[in-house]
């Protein structure tokens, strides 16, 4: 496989299994509009549109991740792979969706539950603040979700292989 140059290329391999098998909140809006913090009661993630970024600039990038993710250095300075990283996902190309998704604050390790990071204490809350995902997909056979931190105000991207499966 050549490396990924273009998001067309990237738009190949998306693949929203997660939005595909799971229930999305009943009273969230289709669009994505949904960016005011509340708790969810039922579903598994919230459908929500990332704030963008006014003027994006390019930074700087991971070599060593790009090289594992199969993409090619031009991608990172490329506009639309800006454009895409800084919050604005309405013009990715076809196959990929213009609506990200975030789910709730709630935290469980080894089946303690943890609600301190819930925002009403419950571990129900949902805010665009913890992350929202915007691409999911198989790069070199291995599933990986690509998420914007804080991705309300202050879209910071961060990247996360899910290897372990969702239990509910």
């Amino acid at each position: 496989m050549q490396g990924i140059k273009t998001l067309n290329d990237l738009a190949t391999l998306a693949d929203y299994s997660l939005m595909k098998t799971l229930n999305s909140d009943p009273q969230a809006t289709k669009d994505g509009i949904d960016h005011d913090p509340r708790q969810v009661f039922s579903g598994h993630y919230v459908p929500v549109t990332p704030t963008p970024i006014e003027q994006p600039q390019y930074i700087a990038h991971s070599k060593q991740l790009f090289a594992e993710l199969g993409f090619d250095e031009v991608l990172a300075q490329s506009e639309d792979f800006v454009r895409m990283f800084s919050g604005d996902i309405s013009q990715t190309p076809e196959g990929m969706s213009k609506v990200g998704w975030a789910c709730g604050y709630a935290l469980s390790i080894y089946g303690t539950e943890y609600y301190e990071q819930c925002p009403f204490k419950t571990g129900n809350g949902y805010g665009d603040g913890r992350a929202i995902s915007i691409f999911e997909g198989v790069l070199k056979g291995k599933r990986w979700e690509m998420q914007l931190k804080g991705g309300g105000q202050n879209a910071l991207l961060s990247w996360c292989r899910r290897e372990c499966s969702l239990a509910f």
